[in-house]
């Protein structure tokens, strides 16, 4: 069976009557992800790792019962192959506004309202993922570094995320390390309405979530100072910036020598 007949034939296992299968314009994942339309509405069906779409589907339904919107994951299993399916959060990604032409106080605005979204993480207890194999950040990102790259980038990097989250219990948490404009979804009227990703939710040091989101922050312009002075009024907890700040310029860069190593790969 071929691949693109294997996840048709998975996704309709789900989606009896989907009657256009197709991929995302905007790649969201390392792994296969379909859109899927049915008279039900339109779904994503993203073919995972089994461990990552257990975690994926405990921690989006941990952070829903917080107020934070995400993807409604269900988990299902194709002739031996793992897939989440879940309902479409409508709207656009930042990615596409800032394309677009949004304007810097409106980005902003959005990040704002992000920087609540994350202070609710605070009360999700690590806990939830006994059970679960793959749980940690460092091990999340060895297995995305693993497929975008190869296995000996991922052993590098993910023991450098592992030692940035070394931390004391009280700021080890469950975070999502990965808020990026690609992960944000706004409404029509340009605000937040969701974060998407789950992959990239695991346990790991708030500061080094909150530093990963003021990387891309940074990236785009804007000061990560503003994040957070934000945070900190808002919960009256003190985030350690200067390993926030360490952690931000690590990350970028940390991805561009990935981005340069993965276009050195491809290009052989």
């Amino acid at each position: 069976m071929s691949d693109v007949l294997y996840h048709f034939s998975a996704i309709r296992s789900v989606i009896p009557y989907a009657f256009d299968i197709t991929q995302p314009k905007i790649p969201g994942s390392l792994r296969s992800v379909f859109v899927a339309h049915s008279a039900d509405g339109d779904f994503i069906c993203k073919f995972n790792h089994r461990n990552l779409a257990v975690k994926n589907a405990i921690v989006a339904n941990a952070m829903s019962q917080c107020g934070i919107k995400v993807p409604n994951i269900s988990v299902h299993n194709y002739k031996g192959k793992w897939f989440e399916v879940y309902p479409i959060i409508p709207g656009k990604t930042l990615y596409e506004n800032i394309g677009a032409g949004m304007p810097r106080d409106q980005v902003e605005s959005v990040y704002a309202d992000i920087v609540r979204a994350f202070a609710k993480m605070d009360i999700i207890s690590p806990n939830i993922l006994a059970d679960v194999k793959c749980k940690h950040s460092y091990q999340v990102a060895k297995i995305n570094i693993t497929d975008a790259n190869n296995a000996i980038f991922a052993f590098v990097f993910s023991g450098a995320v592992r030692y940035m989250n070394q931390t004391s219990p009280e700021n080890r948490g469950i975070y999502h390390c990965g808020i990026t404009p690609k992960n944000i979804i706004l409404d029509e009227n340009g605000k937040f309405s969701g974060l998407v990703d789950m992959d990239e939710v695991a346990i790991a040091d708030k500061n080094y979530a909150f530093g990963m989101m003021a990387a891309k922050y940074q990236q785009l312009g804007h000061n990560p100072e503003n994040l957070m002075n934000q945070y900190e009024t808002q919960t009256g907890r003190k985030l350690d910036r200067q390993k926030i700040k360490i952690i931000s310029d690590m990350t970028n860069m940390g991805k561009a020598i990935l981005w340069r190593a993965n276009h050195l790969i491809r290009g052989r």
